[in-house]
């Protein structure tokens, strides 16, 4: 049976079934259908078939590229194997409406539904609205419909599917994505997982993607590269992001350097509030949060710290300097992360700054830093 990916009320169009005759593959287009049936089919008119038939661009067989088939039940978030389908009668048309995972299913489809075992089973639907296909030729669709489903899961949600594919298909899957959500995924994939995905990944892809990363954990998968797949992606990263990876990917997983982030804000302490602010606005884009704003001297010693709360009930004439706080603790690059989140428990800190010896500060680490560490398969 062929699919056109145009759908009726949300689902996938038949546009024709295939058939066997005299020993060769022939087609019946839609328009002479008058009726499916269980085993069997009527024609409005005899001598319809089409024989060599070429599939267009959007439609792709049911039986080669759905049934069999792992695909993404994106309401369920799980990697569920197609035993049957269902089809239903739509506008005076033909639609996949939705298929069976269950082992009634294929039982059935192998002849086997005089056996008792069948009356205590029960078939299991998901309606297509809810799948998201990725392998076998349906995936080369662009993966239009299957990308817009997928995007609305949690990066979390995606990771642990893309966990129950073989590497192939999760390599497909992963350069299917946006390069910020699929960042985003590959944050969450299990390390043993990961590793090897990365592996395969081509080097230009996977630069691509880390640019989109933010730099902490764009550092963690340059140290899980082979030395030889390392020097292909940082001949293919931009030259500052290249410069910021070398230089965390210097420090191991178990310092402070290791986690720290060193994409944060900060302002001169003679800046201005309205200045501030409009720096934060400038470069808001660049940070996935932001809770304070570090100020510093002209050589970017750490002098203070400010809220972006203050700042926005401050004069906007007043100087940085004048609404600053005092910062409480900061822990050194080389500092243990077991340190670390000993101080910041200590002192109820959401976030610590990581500052060298000159007190000039290389990063910021907060609580969610910590508890990846702590707890990484969480």
């Amino acid at each position: 049976m062929i699919v056109k990916e145009r759908e009726i009320s949300g689902y996938p169009e038949v546009t024709g079934i295939v058939i066997n005759r005299k020993g060769l593959s022939a087609v019946i287009n839609f328009v002479f259908i008058e009726n499916l049936g269980y085993g069997e089919i009527t024609l409005k008119k005899s001598d319809c078939w089409k024989e060599h038939y070429e599939l267009a661009d959007d439609e792709f067989m049911l039986a080669r590229d759905v049934l069999d088939q792992q695909i993404f039940d994106v309401e369920g978030v799980r990697v569920v194997r197609v035993n049957d389908i269902e089809l239903a009668k739509i506008e005076e048309k033909f639609a996949l409406i939705s298929v069976d995972i269950s082992n009634r299913a294929l039982l059935r489809r192998l002849g086997l539904v005089g056996l008792p075992i069948l009356r205590k089973t029960k078939s299991k639907f998901i309606d297509w609205g809810n799948l998201s296909v990725v392998k076998g030729s349906l995936g080369n669709l662009k993966l239009k419909i299957s990308k817009a489903k997928l995007v609305k899961l949690h990066p979390a949600d995606i990771a642990n599917l893309i966990e129950n594919l073989n590497f192939n298909e999760s390599i497909k899957l992963v350069q299917s994505l946006d390069k910020e959500t699929a960042a985003e995924v590959l944050e969450e994939v299990e390390p043993e997982y990961k590793d090897t995905l990365l592996e395969r990944i081509s080097p230009k892809e996977l630069a691509h993607i880390m640019e989109e990363m933010p730099s902490a954990q764009a550092a963690d998968v340059i140290k899980d590269l082979s030395e030889h797949k390392k020097r292909l992606v940082f001949r293919k990263l931009g030259v500052r992001k290249a410069m910021t990876l070398h230089k965390l990917s210097k420090y191991g997983n178990d310092v402070a350097g290791g986690i720290m982030n060193p994409e944060f804000m900060s302002v001169n302490k003679d800046a201005t509030v309205g200045q501030a602010i409009s720096k934060i606005r400038k470069h808001s884009d660049e940070h996935s949060s932001i809770y304070h704003v570090f100020v510093v001297d002209e050589g970017k010693r750490l002098e203070g710290v400010v809220s972006v709360r203050t700042l926005l009930l401050a004069n906007s004439s007043q100087k940085v300097n004048e609404i600053m706080g005092k910062v409480i603790r900061t822990v050194r690059v080389r500092t243990h992360i077991q340190e670390v989140a000993r101080v910041m428990t200590k002192y109820n800190l959401m976030s610590i700054a990581v500052v060298d010896k000159n007190k000039v500060i290389q990063g910021l680490i907060t609580v969610d830093d910590i508890l990846r560490f702590l707890i990484p398969n969480a």
